[in-house]
């Protein structure tokens, strides 16, 4: 008898803890919905004095809009505006930076923080070389080769941004100034939104065209052009693209083959790509002489200042 009315008050108390929870997921619920009603209200409203010109009042309702929703995204873009329309083009490059951060497709929001860009930017001249600097200093590169996105904050990648786009725009030649904007897509895609990954695969294979277009048979190239395939290999793998992986190596091992073959074939040995082993005899500022070796033909070249001098016994 008393084990059922236990039973019986435990059954009422699971009874009363559900009808609880229940009533607080509810109010919960109305409290968000009231606030997002009441942010799209004074979104509107700042809309309406942004379309007849108050300016102050336009940016008093978003910023109300703001509090209420932080992740606003229409609200901080037209606050944006609002600030751009005021000459107050540092506080609108924030809020486009917060529209990015939210949403990192929204395009106007890109192009407008280009455009308040020149009215902000830091760099006086016309350089290159310049903005990839100020770009730099930004996420605090100085020489290192990858960027560690956690020493770094938001903010500063999104600000970064403009600078290396100058950068590469004055040009196209800049390969550095397209791999940090790759480096940069590429924390972003994981601090902020998975979307800067495709933005992050088109910088890195900007770097590798224009790399292998400038200079198709170089011994030596930068290593902002290496990690660039590096990079774009692990994201494939990460991203279970085999298919873009397998060839992105492909064409890397023929890349690494082309200037072998072409200082053979110059000698008139053909059908022979990137040396098995290279074994470097002398090298100083005046002469590098290199045994090319190839383990399968059993042959081996003398190379002297990349110039075949004769084919030696293969040991």
């Amino acid at each position: 008898m008393h084990s059922d009315k236990k039973t019986s008050n435990l059954k009422i108390e699971k009874k009363f803890l559900k009808i609880a929870v229940i009533l607080i997921i509810l109010f919960f619920s109305y409290f968000s919905q009231l606030n997002a009603q009441d942010a799209q209200s004074y979104y509107q409203d700042g809309y309406q004095f942004f379309s007849q010109g108050d300016y102050n009042k336009a940016e008093e309702n978003y910023k109300k809009a703001i509090e209420l929703n932080p992740n606003f995204e229409n609200a901080h873009y037209w606050l944006g505006k609002t600030f751009r329309q005021t000459g107050q083009y540092d506080r609108a490059v924030t809020q486009w930076i917060n529209v990015l951060r939210i949403n990192p497709r929204n395009s106007y929001a890109f192009q407008y923080l280009n455009d308040s860009f020149r009215n902000t930017s830091k760099v006086t001249s016309d350089r290159s070389g310049d903005f990839l600097l100020a770009g730099l200093n930004l996420i605090e590169i100085q020489k290192d080769i990858f960027l560690d996105e956690k020493s770094v904050d938001n903010y500063s990648l999104l600000s970064a941004i403009p600078y290396l786009k100058k950068a590469a725009d004055l040009n196209s030649n800049n390969i550095a100034a397209y791999y940090w904007l790759a480096e940069v897509y590429e924390a972003l895609s994981k601090k902020v939104s998975w979307q800067y990954t495709s933005l992050a695969i088109s910088s890195f294979e900007k770097v590798i065209a224009t790399e292998e277009k400038n200079n198709p048979s170089a011994f030596q190239r930068p290593s902002e052009y290496w990690y660039s395939y590096q990079e774009l290999i692990r994201i494939f793998q990460s991203l279970g693209l085999n298919e873009r992986k397998d060839d992105l190596i492909e064409q890397l091992r023929e890349v690494k083959a082309a200037p072998f073959e072409q200082v053979l074939n110059n000698a008139g040995y053909t059908n022979l790509g990137y040396p098995d082993t290279i074994e470097i005899i002398k090298e100083d500022s005046k002469e590098l002489i290199e045994l090319w070796k190839y383990e399968k033909e059993q042959k081996t070249f003398r190379i002297v200042n990349k110039e075949v001098v004769g084919e030696e016994l293969f040991e």
